[in-house]
């Protein structure tokens, strides 16, 4: 991907949370990967998505979160598609804004998957589902913004042997 373009311009990024609608098995997570990863390597967004693995057992469904960065239309109508996509439910738009740089341009989407021990063990972990209140009750910051840039930075080693 090129950047070189951007140097004098802000980056839109957006921030969202989800519940899957059924629970993915590994290989359906590297369908979803695999294509989100052709569609922005052509589109020049970059992010991370943060995947809390859901539970047959409880019937616990996963968890997602997902900073996505790049052209501002580009974003805007991807988040469309995601809100109207069945595979996920109660889509939550938790932070937009600009920065001056990307924060993650080494992926064309970093991906970290998680049960949901290893989630609650990370540095700077909070619920997902409890995100939004939170969020809302503190003001506009940076709260998600902050969690994934530290995920990113802080918990790759925990997250080495989960990856797909």
């Amino acid at each position: 991907m090129k950047f070189e373009n951007e140097i004098l311009k802000p980056i839109f990024y957006l921030i969202y949370t989800s519940v899957e609608s059924d629970l993915f098995n590994k290989d359906e997570l590297k369908v979803l990967l695999n294509q989100c990863k052709d569609f922005n390597n052509r589109n020049n967004i970059t992010g991370i998505l943060l995947y809390v693995r859901g539970q047959q057992i409880t019937k616990s469904k996963g968890r997602f979160m997902q900073l996505l960065e790049g052209d501002e239309r580009i974003i805007r109508r991807l988040f469309k598609k995601i809100v109207n996509d069945e595979r996920h439910e109660s889509v939550a738009l938790l932070q937009i804004g600009k920065y001056d740089r990307r924060c993650f341009t080494d992926w064309s989407v970093g991906f970290e998957q998680a049960a949901e021990e290893l989630y609650q063990s990370l540095s700077g972990h909070f619920d997902l589902n409890d995100l939004v209140s939170r969020c809302n009750k503190l003001g506009a910051t940076d709260v998600p913004l902050q969690f994934l840039q530290k995920l990113s930075s802080n918990n790759k080693a925990q997250f080495a042997e989960t990856f797909l």
